[in-house]
């Protein structure tokens, strides 16, 4: 482990101490100290437990890079973060209480922090527990000037990011994907990278569930960040190419077709469209195996084309203003699995370090779609941020 590494680690664990100690003088002013006198031990035992299983998890023996089985960090990462989350307005509430409350000393703070800290940690749990089930369909109709006359209406089917292995109710999920895309009953299906966390034989057990996805429309799949194996220590390369080759096969076996730095040509009547799909490609850490030069070439100039890349950020940096690719789709982001409405308008705390996070952009002629995913990372939950299936119906626009 990196030494800046380590040092954020006991930091944290700092920082956890604290709130839980700031908590802990909270609760003693709303409940009173005669009445309280178990609750610091036992909360303090718990915070106790919580730190000593991230060192465990995190420090030592253990570290993620050395984890095969995700969903114990992920549900250790939840109870870490709502612990975190009930603590941390609490223990502004204190501070603030020592402050300017003076010789009296009013409960009014004391309360509203716990309050608040109550109605997080609420959140949390709702999120973890239910939100990570639920899924929306997003319908979106896109107009382009140069859309061929047979692929008027044509209708497309956006999914990505499963993170398959990350808990058991993948699979409802999943069959409540399958069952929308047959009512939908698309044109064609695209993938946007991330199938699994990090190991092929998380696809174990999904082969007919992927199958249902994929049968009755032609399925086409691009490579995320994580289906290389990266986040993992192998102990040879040639481990890690068995796995990244395991993902691989398993896709194309469940009706997958990848595209890996290279185009397809879909026809309908004399009338065709290019749909392009490149290799992982972001800002680091995440790596760049993108070609898009390879993937594009071929393809007419005057052609409309659609480009799968996983990461909004290449089309950001590589694709918007500076090349003729009329729609471009992509994941990844997650919306960080937690968001709101600000009067109406979605927002998510991945604006903060994305300009492109979720949904809808257009720049000039070329427009970017970025869906915000099936699964999770991290943590288990989705905050008002439900899983996504996009719709797009092209449609042929007025030439000037």
């Amino acid at each position: 482990m990196r030494s800046f590494q380590l040092l954020f680690l006991l930091v944290f664990i700092l920082i956890f101490f604290l709130t839980a100690t700031g908590t802990i003088q909270n609760l003693k002013q709303i409940f009173g100290k005669r009445s309280f006198k178990f609750l610091p031990l036992f909360y303090g035992l718990v915070s106790f437990l919580i730190l000593a299983g991230f060192v465990v998890l995190y420090i030592y023996p253990y570290q993620p890079r050395e984890a095969s089985y995700y969903p114990v960090y992920f549900f250790f990462n939840a109870l870490l973060f709502t612990f975190f989350v009930f603590n941390l307005p609490q223990s502004v509430a204190f501070i603030l209480h020592l402050i300017f409350s003076g010789k009296k000393r009013s409960p009014v703070l004391p309360y509203a922090g716990f309050i608040v800290a109550v109605g997080l940690s609420a959140g949390m749990l709702y999120g973890t527990m239910a939100g990570s089930g639920q899924l929306k369909m997003e319908q979106i109709d896109l107009y382009f000037a140069n859309l061929p006359k047979n692929f008027d209406n044509y209708k497309i089917v956006q999914i990505s990011d499963t993170h398959l292995g990350r808990v058991k109710k993948t699979g409802r999920l999943l069959e409540k994907v399958a069952t929308k895309i047959d009512k939908i009953d698309p044109d064609i299906l695209l993938f946007t990278g991330d199938m699994v966390n990090n190991f092929a034989n998380e696809l174990e057990g999904f082969d007919t569930i992927l199958q249902e996805v994929t049968e009755n429309q032609t399925s086409y799949a691009i490579l995320g960040n994580h289906d290389y194996g990266n986040y993992s220590n192998w102990e040879t390369d040639e481990k890690k190419q068995a796995n990244f080759e395991g993902i691989i096969n398993t896709l194309q076996e469940n009706g997958f077709r990848l595209l890996r730095n290279e185009h397809t040509v879909i026809k309908k009547g004399s009338d065709s469209i290019f749909i392009a799909g490149v290799e992982n490609w972001g800002h680091p850490p995440f790596p760049q195996y993108a070609d898009l030069e390879k993937a594009i070439q071929g393809i007419p100039s005057d052609a409309f084309t659609i480009l799968l890349t996983h990461d909004p950020a290449h089309w950001e940096s590589k694709i918007a203003g500076k090349r003729n690719i009329e729609l471009t789709l992509s994941g990844h982001t997650h919306g960080m699995q937690w968001g709101i409405k600000l009067a109406g308008i979605p927002f998510s705390l991945a604006s903060l370090t994305r300009k492109s996070w979720g949904g809808l952009y257009i720049q000039g002629n070329t427009s970017l779609y970025v869906n915000t995913g099936l699964g999770t990372i991290g943590m288990p939950w989705r905050l008002d941020m439900p899983a996504e299936i996009s719709v797009f119906t092209l449609k042929r626009g007025k030439i000037d």
